[in-house]
C-alpha cells in the first residue's frame, strides 16, 4: 500500500469503524503502515472532532461516526446525493438508476519488474518488489467507482495474514458498499506477476484461494443487492456455479448484465445465454470461437461467432489497437491512444470498469467504449494494477 495522506487514513479509520466496533491502535499502525504515534495522534483529533472514542489500547466508533467526514470527495457525495434526491422527484422514484453491482475477486498482488521475461530455465533478478491490491473484480469494482458509479462489491477473501490488507484497502476506495465473505479454508487469492520494463507487458500467474469457494448460498444473501442495480458485471475468477447463479438472478429481473470473460474457462459458453454484453480480449476471443484473431478482419469474424453463440453486444479489446465493437449487425472502432506504457497489469480491468460506468450513465457503446479507452490508457502509464486514475484526467486525454 502506498503512503496515505492524513485525510486518507482518517478515512479509512471510519471507514473501519463502520464495519468493525472496535479496532486496536496496534491494527491500524500495521494496516495503515505507519506509527503507532501516527495512529495516537490521529485518534486523539478523531476524538476531539467526536468521530471516535478512544479506549484502552484502541478505538470504538461513536454515535456521531460520519465515514466520509475527511474525504477529499465528500463535497461530491453530498451533491450527488441532492442529484439523487432530484431524480427521485423526476424520474418517479428510481434513484438506483446507476447503480452497478459487481461480483468478482480480491487477489494479493505480488510484483516483480524485470529488465526481461526470464526463459525456460533461468533466473533473473528484479529490479525491485512490491505488494499491492488486485484481482479482476476488486479492480473493476475499483475503476468503476473511481470514475462516478455507485458501486457495490461482492468477494470473498481468507482469514490470513492478507485479511486485514483486503479489507483496509477496500475501505480506502471510492467503492460505495462491499460485501465481504471469508472462508476459513483457504487463504486469500494472490497473483504473482513479472512485468517487462522494456515493453510495460505483464506476465501473471493466479492462485485463486477463497475467490473460487464463493457458494450459491452466499450470492443468495446478495439477492437484494443484485436485483436493485441497474448493471451486473463479472468475471471468471471466481467458481462458475456462483458466477451462473449471480447472472441468473440479475437476468431474471431484466438487470443488464456484462461479462469480461477472463481469464478464458472451458464452461464460458454455458454462461452466454445470461449475458447482454460481453468484453474479451483477442486471446479471449480467440479460445471462444476457434478463430485465432491477430488483427481486425479475424476479429470481426469472431465477434459474428461470439453474436451466433448467443450474445448480442461484443467489445473485443485489442490492447495498443484499441477496440472493436459489434453491435445490433454494426461494427466500430475505436482507436488506440497514444501513451508513455508504464505497466500494462490492469489495463484490461481499467478498461471494463469505466465503460459499465459509461454505459449505467446511459451513454451510447461507441461513446462509452471511447471513454473506456481513455481511461485505460491512463492506466498503463501508472504502475500497479488497482493504481486507477482520476476521472478527472480524462477530458484532457481525450
Amino acid at each position: 500500500m502506498n503512503l496515505l495522506s492524513r485525510n486518507e487514513r482518517l478515512t479509512v479509520i471510519l471507514r473501519l469503524l463502520s464495519k468493525h466496533k472496535t479496532l486496536s491502535n496496534t491494527q491500524l499502525a500495521k494496516l495503515l503502515q505507519v506509527t503507532p504515534k501516527t495512529i495516537r495522534c490521529d485518534l486523539v483529533y478523531l476524538e476531539q472532532e467526536k468521530q471516535v472514542i478512544r479506549i484502552h489500547g484502541g478505538v470504538k466508533r461513536s454515535e456521531d461516526l460520519d465515514v466520509n467526514a475527511y474525504s477529499l470527495d465528500s463535497l461530491l457525495s453530498r451533491l450527488t446525493s441532492c442529484r439523487a434526491e432530484l431524480d427521485l422527484v423526476n424520474q418517479g422514484g428510481n434513484i438506483l438508476k446507476n447503480k452497478i453491482f459487481v461480483l468478482g475477486s480480491f487477489n494479493v498482488d505480488i510484483v516483480a519488474k524485470l529488465e526481461r521475461f526470464p526463459q525456460v530455465g533461468e533466473t533473473l533478478h528484479s529490479q525491485n518488489y512490491k505488494i499491492g491490491a488486485g484481482g479482476k473484480g476488486a479492480n473493476q469494482a475499483y475503476a468503476a467507482a473511481k470514475v462516478g458509479a455507485r458501486v457495490t462489491f461482492m468477494t470473498k477473501i481468507g482469514k490470513d495474514q492478507f485479511s486485514h490488507f483486503a479489507k483496509a484497502h477496500l475501505a480506502s476506495t471510492e467503492i460505495d458498499s462491499t460485501i465481504i465473505v471469508e472462508s476459513d479454508t483457504s487463504p486469500t487469492g494472490n497473483a504473482l506477476i513479472y512485468v517487462c520494463e522494456q515493453s510495460g507487458e505483464n506476465m501473471i500467474a493466479v492462485y485463486s484461494g477463497a475467490n473460487i469457494e464463493i457458494t450459491q448460498e452466499e450470492i443468495q444473501q446478495a439477492e437484494q443487492h443484485i436485483i436493485s442495480s441497474s448493471l451486473f458485471l463479472t468475471q471468471l475468477e471466481n467458481n462458475i456455479e456462483a458466477i451462473k447463479q449471480a447472472m441468473m438472478t440479475a437476468h431474471k429481473h431484466k438487470v443488464k448484465v456484462v461479462l469480461n470473460p477472463a481469464p478464458y474457462h472451458e464452461n464460458t459458453p454455458d454462461l452466454l445465454e445470461f449475458v447482454d454484453l460481453i468484453t474479451p480480449n483477442e486471446t479471449e476471443a480467440s479460445l471462444m470461437t476457434g478463430i485465432e484473431v491477430t488483427d481486425l478482419d479475424s476479429a470481426k469474424r469472431a465477434a459474428e461467432k461470439i453474436k451466433l453463440m448467443g450474445v448480442n453486444t461484443v467489445v473485443i479489446t485489442r490492447g495498443a489497437k484499441g477496440a472493436l465493437l459489434y453491435e445490433n449487425g454494426n461494427f466500430k472502432e475505436v482507436e488506440a491512444i497514444k501513451c508513455a506504457v508504464t505497466d500494462t497489469t490492469g489495463a484490461g480491468d481499467a478498461f471494463n470498469g469505466a465503460l459499465v460506468a459509461q454505459i449505467a450513465k446511459g451513454e451510447t457503446l461507441l461513446d462509452a467504449a471511447r471513454y473506456a479507452n481513455a481511461y485505460a490508457s491512463l492506466a498503463v502509464e501508472r504502475e500497479g494494477a488497482a493504481n486507477m486514475p482520476d476521472a478527472n484526467l480524462i477530458a484532457a486525454r481525450l
